[in-house]
C-alpha cells in the first residue's frame, strides 16, 4: 500500500497551518524579493527553508531551479479546478499545496514536501473522499447480509447441538445430534459424531448399571429365599422335636447360602473397585511363567478331584510390569471357569505365545463351547448363555467379569472364541514390559 500512488485529497488543518508558516518564513527571509532582484537562489544551502519547498512562478517554473515533480503540477491543476489546496502521498512522502504568496504585485504558488507519518490515515481519507455516501451504504448493507448469513451458518448447528444436549439432560438417552444437525460435511458434523459416540457410551453405561442392579437383586433374592425356606423348615422340625437330623440339614443349608452370599458380595465389591479404578496395589515386574505355575498347580488339585487335568505347555519366558494379584486373579478365574465346563476325563490347556511387542496367554477347554451370539456377552456381570438362571454350573456369574476388568487395568484385552476342535478358547493379550493403566 505504501509503494502505490494515492489520489489527491483535501488538505488537513495541520498541513494548511504548516503551509502558512512556511510562506511567512519565506517572506521574512526575503527569498522571493531576492529572486525578483535577479539574485541567484541556491536550492540547497544556508536557506534550509527551501530544501523541501517548491515556489512556482506564474510561468510554471521553480524560482530556485530545482526539478519539479509531476505531482506538483497535479496539485496546481487541482487548485485551479477546485480552488482549494490538496495533498497527495507518493512513496511515503506527502506533497501539499498550494499556498498563494504575493510579492510586488505578483503571485507565487508554494508547495511543501514532507515525510509521511500517517500514511494509513491518508489512505482512509482518500477512500472516504473517493466514494459517495450511497456507495458506503451499499457496502455496509452487503456486509451486513454476508455477516448475517455467516453468523446464521455458524450458530445454527450450535443451537441444534444444544437441542440434543437438552434432550439427553431431560432423560431421553436415545437423542442423537445427527437427528438434529442433518447432513453436513464440516467440523460440526465431526462434533456431532463425537457427541453421538459419547451419548452411546453413556447410554450403554446406564443400561449396564440398570441391568447389573437387576441381576444383583435377582442373585441376592434366590439365596435369601432358600434361606427363608430352610429357616422355616428348621423351625418347624425343631418345634415338633421329631427329626433333629432334618433340622440340622436345614441349618447346614442356611450356612451354605450364607457362604454363597458372602462370596457374591465379595465379588461385587471387587467388580465395583475395578470399575472405579481402585487397585490398592503396587506395580511390580515379574515373570508371567512363574505366576502361571502357581495358579496351575492349585487348579490341578481342583481338577483332579473331578477326573480332569490342567496342562501348561512349554512356553517362552515372559517378563511383565503390572499388577500381579489382579492378573493372577484374572487368569485363575478363566482357568477355573474352563475346569468347570470341560467334561470329566478331559483337560484344560494353558500356553504362552509371543506376538511382536505383545504376548498371549491362551486357555482352552474341551467343552461344548458357547454359541456365537453369546461370545461377546460372557464377560458381562451375571450373564449366562441360557435363559434359565440356574446355578448348576456353580459360581457367582462374576468370575469372567472380574477377569476382563483385571486384564484391562493391566493394559491388555481378553477375547473368547470357539476352538475348531471344540471347546472355548480364551485369549489374554498383554504388552511386554508395559506400564498398566
Amino acid at each position: 500500500m505504501t509503494s502505490q500512488d494515492t489520489r489527491l485529497v483535501p488538505i488537513t488543518a495541520k498541513e494548511s497551518e504548516l503551509l502558512r508558516q512556511t510562506a511567512i518564513t519565506i517572506q521574512l527571509r526575503h527569498v522571493i524579493e531576492e529572486y525578483q532582484n535577479g539574485l541567484p537562489i541556491q536550492p540547497n544551502g544556508s536557506t534550509k527553508e527551501l530544501d523541501n519547498t517548491f515556489i512556482i512562478n506564474n510561468q510554471g517554473y521553480e524560482i530556485s531551479g530545482k526539478t519539479v515533480p509531476e505531482v506538483i503540477y497535479q496539485l496546481s491543476a487541482y487548485y485551479k479546478q477546485r480552488n482549494r489546496p490538496a495533498t497527495v502521498t507518493i512513496n511515503n512522502y506527502s506533497y501539499s499545496g498550494p499556498e498563494i504568496v504575493f510579492n510586488r504585485g505578483q503571485y507565487y504558488l508554494l508547495f511543501i514536501k514532507q515525510k509521511s507519518q500517517q500514511h494509513f490515515s491518508t489512505l482512509v481519507s482518500e477512500f472516504f473522499h473517493s466514494i459517495s455516501i450511497w456507495q458506503i451504504l451499499a457496502a455496509l448493507g452487503i456486509s451486513f447480509l454476508v455477516c448475517f448469513a455467516l453468523a446464521w451458518y455458524l450458530t445454527r448447528p450450535i443451537h441444534q447441538l444444544q437441542r440434543a444436549t437438552k434432550a439427553i439432560a431431560k432423560g431421553n438417552l436415545q437423542a442423537r445430534a445427527k437427528d438434529f444437525i442433518g447432513k453436513r460435511a464440516d467440523e460440526f458434523h465431526d462434533l456431532a459424531e463425537d457427541f453421538d459416540l459419547m451419548a452411546d457410551r453413556i447410554n450403554r453405561i446406564i443400561m449396564s448399571q440398570k441391568r447389573l442392579l437387576s441381576d444383583v437383586s435377582h442373585e441376592l433374592r434366590s439365596p435369601l429365599t432358600r434361606m427363608q425356606i430352610a429357616a422355616s423348615l428348621a423351625l418347624k422340625h425343631n418345634q415338633t422335636d421329631q427329626n433333629q437330623s432334618a433340622c440340622t440339614k436345614h441349618i447346614e443349608r442356611i450356612e451354605v447360602e450364607v457362604e454363597r452370599l458372602d462370596e457374591l458380595i465379595g465379588e461385587l465389591l471387587q467388580v465395583a473397585a475395578l470399575e472405579r479404578g481402585q487397585q490398592h496395589q503396587q506395580v511390580d515386574t515379574f515373570v508371567v511363567n512363574d505366576l502361571l505355575d502357581v495358579i496351575i498347580s492349585d487348579a490341578q488339585f481342583e481338577a483332579a478331584a473331578n477326573n480332569k487335568e490342567v496342562l501348561f505347555a512349554q512356553s517362552p519366558t515372559i517378563n511383565f510390569t503390572g499388577y500381579y494379584n489382579l492378573l493372577a486373579r484374572s487368569v485363575e478365574n478363566v482357568i477355573r471357569n474352563a475346569i468347570r465346563h470341560t467334561p470329566d476325563g478331559t483337560k484344560v490347556s494353558v500356553s504362552i505365545k509371543k506376538a511382536g511387542r505383545y504376548f498371549l496367554i491362551i486357555i482352552q477347554d474341551e467343552g461344548l463351547g458357547v454359541e456365537q451370539d453369546h461370545l461377546s456377552k460372557i464377560f458381562e456381570p451375571f450373564y449366562r448363555p441360557t435363559e434359565a438362571r440356574e446355578r448348576s454350573s456353580g459360581g457367582t456369574g462374576l468370575g469372567l467379569t472380574i477377569a476382563k476388568r483385571g486384564v484391562e487395568v493391566n493394559g491388555g484385552t481378553i477375547e473368547a472364541e470357539n476352538a475348531e476342535g471344540g471347546g472355548l478358547r480364551v485369549t489374554i493379550s498383554l504388552k511386554s514390559n508395559s506400564k498398566p493403566n
